[in-house]
């Protein structure tokens, strides 16, 4: 008898966007937050309206109407709305949890999405019953979400259906997704292959149009490889740009690389690495690992050293990066890039999970303790020891470290490091180990540079282990 129900289920929830996709939007909730401005919205979130609460969470999940990208935002209000038994708060919860910092983890994406799904009164799928174009984008998601497919197997054709009801709607996240239905030929059903790209192209348009930074990103990505438009990577650029202003991750690393190795224009070290430290900082999927390959392709030449050396008479200690890796191709640039399938579907998180280094914990007393740090530079005179006052100092050490700032030695940066090594920071403990083994800022000191890069190495930092490795076998301990 479940068997016979749950098929009646599923065979109710196929006929409706058959029975919804042609007919005229009823006036609904989803439909008045869409037409209506920030401002409004905004109005009546704070007054408490559960649903314009999850709405709000989504623009701000997809820097819709005019804001940027903001994970952490959309979380606040998904919150509030969840806190009422919203479903469209317990969506966007269960989005953010797939990604850093609040995932990945697929146990809290199935327990969010099965509360919106399944919520008491049925409404999510009432909504998407009467033609609500919020409630069709998240069935939509639902429909491709993997995390309950033991209750609901992913399903491309009604995704693409929900999708379509929502973007003729005017829902823009939807005709994004709409348009990669298109581009990409996900479902059976698009014969004329050249209709199918055109169309694609004008529901990007058209969410372009809207300013929603993914369709910025995701029309470069047709510029760059040619997909439904002729080939122009300086137009590709110029929507990366667009995207990555907004706060979106993966235009982030994509423009970087524009800027890094010049392919629309002349090469930017200064951009490249603000675009990939941008990544870097809402922990996009590869940005680590980019960074650390921009740091190697703009040291000095006399500063790209494989191996390690402690003799009084060479310099020749690497610095806290990993190897060189060998340079990119324009031609490998589209090669590198995701492709598309019913299981990627859904729109890229800033917050994708990457190989970040494990950030150190700072102690109790720490986070509640202020410190007056002893610097040369205004600043940082006066600084919370808390996380991101330790980054926006080790960052600073940095730059002054790779000669990117005037006026400033590296005796500083030894301090700066020196300082958020002794609050915890990992990173900053390898950069200290090795300015002491090179005699950078400071007299050599082996002994030195083996106590601090074995601290970072024990906090979780991989590339202090590696070169403490390497140190000692030189040294044959």
């Amino acid at each position: 008898m479940v068997g016979v129900n749950s098929k009646m289920f599923r065979a109710f929830l196929y006929l409706l966007p058959l029975l919804f996709l042609n007919q005229v939007i009823f006036a609904n909730e989803g439909a008045k937050w869409i037409e209506s401005d920030l401002s409004a919205l905004s109005d009546e979130a704070d007054s408490g309206d559960a649903y314009a609460l999850g709405f709000l969470a989504l623009c701000h999940l997809h820097g819709d109407k005019g804001l940027s990208v903001s994970h952490l935002e959309a979380r606040f209000y998904a919150e509030n709305s969840a806190s009422r038994g919203h479903w469209l708060g317990n969506f966007v919860l269960g989005y953010l949890t797939r990604y850093k910092p609040m995932g990945p983890d697929s146990a809290l994406v199935a327990k969010y999405l099965l509360k919106s799904f399944r919520e008491p009164d049925g409404k999510l799928i009432k909504q998407a019953a009467i033609g609500d174009p919020v409630a069709s984008y998240v069935m939509a998601e639902i429909f491709l979400s993997e995390e309950i497919q033991n209750i609901l197997q992913p399903d491309m054709q009604m995704a693409a259906g929900y999708y379509d009801i929502s973007s003729r709607s005017g829902y823009g996240p939807a005709s994004i997704q709409s348009a990669l239905i298109r581009l990409h030929d996900l479902t059976d059903s698009l014969s004329d292959k050249s209709a199918s790209e055109k169309e694609g192209i004008r529901l990007l348009q058209k969410a372009v149009d809207q300013k929603l930074p993914a369709a910025h990103h995701y029309l470069g990505r047709c510029f760059l490889e040619g997909l439904g438009v002729e080939e122009d990577k300086s137009l590709a650029m110029v929507h990366f740009q667009a995207s990555a202003d907004r706060g979106y991750g993966p235009a982030q690393v994509i423009l970087a690389d524009f800027y890094a190795y010049g392919y629309a224009s002349q090469p930017n070290e200064k951009l490249a690495l603000e675009y990939i430290q941008r990544a870097v900082d809402i922990y996009q999927e590869g940005a680590e690992k980019k960074f650390a390959e921009y740091q190697q392709l703009f040291r000095p030449e006399t500063e790209q050293i494989d191996d390690f050396s402690v003799s009084e008479n060479k310099d020749e200690t690497p610095d806290p990066t990993s190897p060189p890796q060998s340079k990119i191709t324009v031609s490998q640039i589209s090669d590198e890039l995701p492709k598309y399938s019913d299981r990627s579907l859904r729109l890229p998180s800033p917050y994708a999970s990457s190989q970040r280094s494990p950030e150190s914990k700072l102690t109790e007393n720490s986070l509640h303790t202020k410190q007056i740090i002893q610097v040369d530079n205004e600043l940082f005179k006066e600084a919370n020891t808390e996380e991101a006052s330790i980054n926006q100092i080790r960052e600073n050490a940095k730059k002054i470290y790779w000669g990117r700032t005037s006026g400033e030695s590296m005796n500083q940066a030894f301090n700066y490091f020196e300082k958020c090594a002794n609050l915890g920071d990992a990173e900053s403990a390898r950069y200290l180990g090795i300015m002491y083994l090179r005699g950078k800022g400071i007299e050599k000191d082996v002994g030195e540079a083996m106590k601090w890069l074995e601290f970072a190495a024990n906090k979780g930092d991989d590339l202090a282990q590696k070169n403490l490795v390497s140190l000692r076998k030189i040294m044959g301990r």
